[in-house]
């Protein structure tokens, strides 16, 4: 179900409270990377969705510039976490902001580009402001984009803040994999997404 144009709207002026009292316009975000350990994800012969977002998330913590947002990668290793520990270990840090990598997979090989979701509740708002500022990063650069997307993913709807999932691109397309399976391409998702951060 696709989300409808008036919550942009709402979104605009969505601002966040910090949760540093000593900084307060700094933000804190999670960057959580897709499945890990014996969960590999999609795949495509032999690259693996669970590297792919790991070495995104990475480059994402390197590459974020702005002083007012601290990254922290809630996998930095390959490990299986599983649906409810990632609610209790992201809770546990408080962020202001979850972001879900992922890759898509599709019979369709001719499918492409970005994507992003979030999920129908109290955060929608402030989500949906954030997965907004992900997509028109995208689009600067004119790369495939899709709408602003809702849906009823785990993570998105049992967290207690707000939450995007981003499909970063068709491990089963080719022109997105000189992205995904390079790190000239992985490092541009990844400035893509922290140039949507900036405050």
């Amino acid at each position: 179900m696709r989300l409808f144009c008036f919550l942009f709207v709402l979104c605009v002026g969505v601002n966040f409270a910090s949760a540093d009292p000593t900084h307060p316009n700094k933000i804190k975000v999670v960057i959580d990377a897709g499945h890990g350990g014996i969960d590999t994800g999609a795949k495509s012969n032999s690259i693996l969705e669970k590297q792919i977002v790991a070495d995104v998330s990475s480059h994402l913590k390197e590459l974020c510039s702005d002083k007012n947002v601290e990254i922290v990668l809630l996998r930095p290793d390959d490990e299986f976490i599983s649906l409810k520990d990632r609610i209790s270990e992201i809770e546990a840090l408080s962020p202001d902001l979850v972001i879900s990598l992922h890759a898509n997979y599709s019979k369709d090989r001719d499918r492409n580009g970005v994507e992003v979701f979030v999920a129908d509740n109290e955060f929608t708002a402030k989500s949906s402001y954030f997965g907004t500022k992900i997509l028109e990063s995208f689009k600067r650069k004119d790369f495939k984009t899709s709408t602003l997307q809702s849906a009823n993913f785990f993570l998105l709807k049992n967290l207690n803040c707000p939450a995007v999932t981003v499909e970063l691109g068709f491990l089963s397309n080719a022109e997105d994999m000189k992205y995904l399976n390079s790190e000239f391409g992985q490092k541009f998702l990844a400035m893509q997404i922290a140039s949507s951060l900036d405050l």
